[in-house]
Formats: structure tokens, sequence, C-alpha cells
């Protein structure tokens, strides 16, 4: 039983902000109350006093509640949070599967084809290095959101937007690398014969259809993850304040 569940009830029945962020909002304050009791309790007070005072010192007033309701409105992560409430959904699986599909075709085309290996992009190394850094990631925050292991829901949003910082990061080197492959083409061929023309030609198409697929490929599946993480965390965020209010009744 949570000793501040009824106050966080009758917050969250006037907290007009919707979903996941009311789920935060709520797990913050309770955060904030326990801390609170916490510090009275070490001031002397007995247990009752100290809640009594939490209470007390905790703006709870409509105003407060309003306020928070405007802060939270205004924060630049409102579209994330639309999009972590849609996992589950039907539509959100349909997609989940297309892509996937889409992007093991796209893997086994750029793998089975041998000039893939022959004549490889410096870029490339950038982006497997992204690609790694996104995979470590995820083992360790499904790790953090499974094991729970002395981290509360809300700290699990963590670093949750480095899945996205992976995908913009891949885009970017995918970009300068063509921008580079396109330059040096036309500089080594601006005086060159025909037939050198097409040689060069030949050898920039594939390295820049295998930087391209591959900078692609490893945008999607980190953006994928960000995804299902963030549904996730948000299930845990709400499966915890469920519980914290179980006994308000």
């Amino acid at each position: 039983m949570n000793r501040f569940a009824s106050v966080l009830k009758r917050a969250g029945d006037r907290l007009q902000v919707a979903e996941p962020a009311r789920t935060r909002i709520l797990l913050e304050m309770a955060s904030d109350l326990e801390d609170s009791y916490r510090h009275h309790l070490d001031q002397g007070c007995d247990e009752n006093e100290a809640a009594r005072r939490a209470e007390e010192a905790f703006g709870t007033s409509d105003e407060s509640l309003d306020l928070l309701a405007r802060l939270h409105r205004r924060r630049p992560g409102r579209v994330a949070d639309r999009l972590s409430r849609q996992v589950g959904t039907w539509w959100s699986k349909t997609l989940m599967v297309a892509l996937l599909l889409f992007e093991i075709l796209l893997a086994v085309q750029i793998f089975s084809d041998g000039s893939f290996f022959f004549r490889p992009s410096p870029f490339l190394w950038p982006i497997a290095a992204l690609a790694v850094a996104a995979f470590s990631f995820t083992v360790w925050k499904l790790v953090q959101i499974f094991s729970r292991s002395g981290v509360g829901a809300r700290r699990l949003r963590t670093g949750l937007g480095m899945p996205l910082f992976f995908a913009g990061g891949s885009l970017a080197v995918t970009a300068l690398g063509f921008l580079f492959h396109l330059q040096r083409f036309f500089r080594l061929n601006a005086d060159g014969a025909p037939e050198t023309l097409f040689m060069n030609f030949a050898g920039w198409m594939i390295s820049i259809s295998s930087l391209m697929s591959i900078g692609l490929l490893t945008a999607i599946l980190a953006g994928m993850v960000w995804f299902v993480l963030a549904g996730l965390v948000t299930r845990s965020e709400a499966r915890e304040i469920e519980t914290l209010l179980q006994s308000a009744g």
C-alpha cells in the first residue's frame, strides 16, 4: 500500500493531461512525496506527522495542476508520446511486420551480392559502429525494462531517445557518403576517356548502392527499436502507477 495513494488519485482525477504524460507526472509526484516524507522523518517527525507535512507541502491545488498541464502540453515530446501510445494497435503491428519483411529482403539482397564485399564504401564502417551501438543500447534497455533491478519506471525513459540519435546518425553518414562519392566520381572523370567513365561509374554505383542500402537499413531498424522500447516503457509506467493507486480504491 502506498501512503500517498489517495493524494495521487485525487491529483490524477483533476490532471487534464493525456497519457502517457499524465502517468509520468503522477510518478514524479509519487517520488517527490516520498522524498519529502523521508526528509521529515529525518527531521525527527513520526510517520503520521511526516506524511501529513509532505502532503501539505506538495502543491496539488487546481492552480498547480493547471500549470503542470500547460507545461506538459508545450513540451517537445508530445509527438513521441502519441506514437508510443500506438504500440499494440493493429496498424502498428501491420507496419512493423511490413518493415521487418522489407528489412529482411533488403539484407538478403545486399549480402548475397558479391559486389558488396568487392568495393565497400569507407563510410560503411561508421554506420556499422552506429548499428553495434544501437544493438548494445537495445539489450541494455531491455534488461532494464524486464529486470527492473533497482530502476523505477519513471527512470526507464533515461536515454530512451538514443535509437533516434543512431537513426539520424546513420542517415547523416549516408548523406555525407553519397556526397563524397558523387564529387569523387566527377573529380576522377572530369578529363577521362569514355571507357574510363563507364568503369568508374560502375564502381561508383556499387559503392553508393551498398552504402545507401545499409544506411537506410540501420536507420529503419533503429527507428523500429525506439518505437518498441517507447511502448514497453509506457506500459511499465502504466503498471507502476496502477499499483500505486490500487489502495486508493
